[in-house]
């Protein structure tokens, strides 16, 4: 595993500044988790190695990046629960929407549902809209916040699963 270096968008508010409240938002990537040198995509890469959830340290310290056992069981298991909540919301959404989804199939992980889930979801232009990364981002986003989103979840799916002909 290498360190890369990448750009992240801040988005700097004046008025909140000027009014004593916290006046920057950082837009992280899917793939970065915040404040560690472990990607989301190690992580989710992993979780699809060994979907049944059993830990091969050696294993998960070469694709994590990690070296402490501690740190490497806590990030799967976060990452487990993330995707749990994004299955959680991700199907019942597409339903409502008038898509046919089927349930999960005996023996099928968390992960591999929720992969369905999101490759199945195709934009008009045929290109996928929002891998499964990008939805474990967003429920990750969602239980960081100190304060529910501005805009309801219901309208971010409906950004991320479906293509924008505006």
């Amino acid at each position: 595993m290498q360190d890369i270096e990448i750009r992240v968008v801040t988005i700097i508010c004046f008025k909140a500044q000027g009014q004593g409240r916290q006046y920057t938002k950082r837009l992280l990537p899917p793939f970065v988790i915040a404040f560690c040198r472990i990607s989301r995509q190690g992580v989710l890469e992993y979780l699809r190695r060994y979907p049944d959830g059993r830990v091969v340290y050696r294993i998960a310290s070469a694709v994590l990046g990690a070296l402490d056992r501690r740190t490497i069981r806590r990030h799967l298991g976060m990452a487990a629960a993330y995707i749990d909540e994004a299955v959680r919301g991700l199907a019942p959404f597409l339903r409502d929407a008038g898509h046919a989804v089927r349930r999960p199939r005996p023996g099928e992980s968390q992960i591999e549902y929720l992969e369905y889930l999101a490759g199945g979801q195709i934009a008009a232009g045929g290109e996928l809209r929002a891998p499964s990364l990008g939805y474990v981002h967003l429920v990750c986003l969602l239980e960081r916040s100190s304060r529910p989103p501005a805009v309801s979840l219901s309208c971010v799916l409906r950004t991320m699963v479906f293509h924008d002909t505006s």
